[in-house]
């Protein structure tokens, strides 16, 4: 407690810690009234993902990575239709690691960290779902220059601005704009090719003109 001017005195409360415990899984992506999507959603989009990510291969997807995957969700959809698909998952929560961590091949890790993570190879599809939007600018930044390197096909960067109506978990959230985004993503070197997904520059080179996106192309506002 601090004055805050004559006569009276401000109050500073300690930032709530979040912590991505079983708690924090079971509240949002389990309990009904609470949870912000269905299995039937992703399964669709993991579908969509990898379909266009094997387009842009012209193979199937061998490896993937998925960083902030809390419990793993994209991987036990791959398995029922990619079954020989090599998945690593990156996540902060020990509790994640510590629980699923084994079968579920997850390493304790974060978006900003990603080169102590022993990461030293390129991989088909790269996905970070719902974990851009609550990383200050300077982890956003970093984090994006270690994924531009391990994109060897498609990344699926799924982030909401603040022109989204957005459901769930607000705490941390950071109100960007779209084109903050692309600007970001643009410096690290990732070309857009549809639905938040993106390749690098130089397969983007590899594609034909209207499967990307080209410099300055802003979409819907935002």
């Amino acid at each position: 407690m601090v004055p805050g001017g004559k006569g009276t005195w401000v109050v500073f409360m300690p930032p709530r810690i979040k912590r991505y415990d079983r708690r924090y899984f079971d509240k949002w992506y389990r309990d009904p009234r609470h949870r912000i999507s269905s299995p039937a959603v992703l399964r669709r989009k993991v579908q969509l993902i990898v379909s266009l990510t094997e387009f842009v291969l012209e193979r199937p997807i061998r490896t993937v990575l998925d960083v902030g995957c809390g419990e793993a969700r994209w991987q036990r959809v791959l398995t029922t239709f990619r079954p020989k698909a090599v998945y690593t998952g990156i996540d902060r929560s020990p509790y994640v690691v510590q629980r699923y961590g084994r079968h579920r091949n997850i390493r304790l890790g974060s978006f900003d960290q990603l080169e102590a993570c022993g990461l030293d190879r390129p991989f088909d599809l790269v996905v970070c779902s719902d974990v851009l939007h609550y990383l200050p600018r300077r982890q956003l930044v970093r984090g994006l220059d270690t994924v531009a390197k391990l994109v060897g096909g498609v990344a699926c960067l799924e982030a909401y601005t603040s022109a989204d109506e957005i459901e769930g978990d607000r705490q941390g959230f950071h109100r960007r704009s779209a084109s903050a985004y692309r600007r970001i993503f643009r410096d690290a070197g990732l070309v857009p090719c549809g639905m938040q997904c993106y390749v690098h520059r130089e397969r983007a080179r590899e594609l034909v003109a209207l499967e990307v996106f080209p410099a300055g192309m802003s979409g819907r506002a935002g």
